[in-house]
């Protein structure tokens, strides 16, 4: 249930009152926005879907085109909700967070424009994620857009997360359209062919959880704790010295999907087999040696790591003729910061691709600076002239990559 705060309704009040004291700028501003390749532009990013409260701002000259990139980041502020007392999100706190801290960061973010400039563009998350958190990132990018009287576009997180490494591409190689995607996370993990901004097709698909998912939940079974799991499991592997000693408690670890040609991930059967070993060998999380956990922690990665990057390769080489004048590839999500994956990739798919691009570390996971730069593509692309979003639009659970126009909530020139 979306819970009603005071303070940020006094915030957007305050905001509409101003917009009525600029009305003639503001005007003047709206029409501007309509061609900006005309002038520089600011983007307002808000990312709300889960605990981080995220907001950014991006200067772009539109004087340059897609993917050149002649950015600026303005700021990038974030505020966190301390959730480890409570030993895991709880959705209604992570909502009052949003509501208590929004407002205030809008004020700072603001602080960053000079004086002569103003916001162009607002950009928020629309799903998938906690309703509650959703529904007030969206709120507040309703409230500012009609403020301001500036268009305002929503995004699903899966389908922005294909889009930030091409802002911080190579000028030398540039990242163009078409790629080949895998965005791996907690929520997602696909392997997809983007044709353009908007078209895009889902390659390879988990049949269970995803491989973040997976991570997290094999390391809690051998007792790694904290908010981020994954990276404290990586911080294992990398002090881990490989002993080829055998060990009679060894884990056997799956190889889902071996003697199948089904273009699929399978990440389950691993968290399946650490409870199944943990088990049948009576050990105790809490009572394992760090060495052991260590060892532990180093298979399980290996495992899950070597799973994915086999059934991408059975699937480029059955497809490899359609795919040949493909160069790029790109690893999105939260789990494409870890370097074992990242060294993982490089080389075992350099057979099929020339370039391989990763967003900067801390971009890797939910941001609003990929929020912003998402808006940016939008806000340049010409087969949709003037593409906007709705004000009446709502949280979404679900949302099409492969149809993303699709969806209630979009307008263009001609359509409504």
């Amino acid at each position: 249930m979306f819970t009603y705060h005071p303070q940020s309704s006094r915030f957007l009040l305050r905001l509409c009152l101003k917009s009525m004291k600029y009305r003639v700028t503001i005007h003047i501003r709206s029409l501007t926005a309509q061609y900006p390749q005309l002038r520089h532009y600011n983007v307002l990013a808000i990312e709300t879907s889960c605990d981080d409260t995220c907001l950014a701002i991006i200067n772009r000259s539109s004087s340059t085109s897609l993917p050149e990139n002649n950015s600026t980041i303005r700021c990038n502020l974030k505020s966190t909700l301390n959730s480890k007392s409570d030993g895991g999100i709880i959705p209604t706190k992570a909502q009052e967070h949003h509501q208590s801290s929004i407002s205030d960061l809008i004020s700072e973010s603001l602080t960053y424009l000079p004086a002569n400039e103003k916001i162009d563009l607002i950009c928020t998350t629309r799903g998938p994620g906690m309703m509650g958190s959703l529904s007030t990132g969206l709120t507040m990018g309703k409230g500012l857009s009609l403020a301001w009287n500036i268009r305002w576009l929503v995004f699903i997180i899966f389908w922005v997360h294909l889009l930030i490494p091409r802002m911080f591409a190579d000028e030398d190689d540039e990242l163009d359209f078409p790629f080949i995607s895998l965005i791996v996370s907690g929520g997602h993990t696909c392997l997809i062919y983007s044709e353009s901004v908007l078209k895009h097709e889902i390659l390879v698909d988990t049949l269970d959880i995803a491989l973040g998912d997976s991570l997290d939940k094999c390391g809690r079974e051998i007792g790694i704790n904290g908010n981020m799991i994954g990276k404290e499991m990586e911080k294992l592997t990398k002090s881990y010295t490989i002993d080829k000693k055998k060990n009679d408690q060894r884990m056997i670890l799956p190889n889902p999907l071996k003697r199948t040609n089904e273009f699929a991930f399978s990440f389950a059967p691993f968290l399946t087999a650490v409870k199944t070993h943990l088990s049948s060998n009576n050990i105790d999380p809490k009572d394992v040696a760090i060495d052991v956990q260590k060892e532990m922690a180093y298979e399980i990665q290996e495992a899950i790591f070597d799973h994915l990057l086999l059934r991408i390769k059975k699937y480029m080489i059955i497809n490899h003729k359609r795919f040949k004048h493909v160069k790029n590839f790109i690893c999105s999500g939260g789990v494409s910061a870890n370097s074992r994956l990242r060294i993982k990739l490089n080389n075992g798919l350099n057979e099929f691709f020339k370039n391989f691009h990763y967003p900067p570390l801390e971009y890797c996971t939910d941001n609003a600076l990929m929020i912003g730069w998402a808006g940016i593509e939008l806000y340049e692309n010409k087969t949709y002239p003037n593409l906007r979003s709705n004000r009446n639009v709502l949280p979404i659970r679900k949302w099409p990559l492969n149809d993303l126009l699709n969806v209630p909530g979009w307008q263009w020139d001609g359509i409504k």
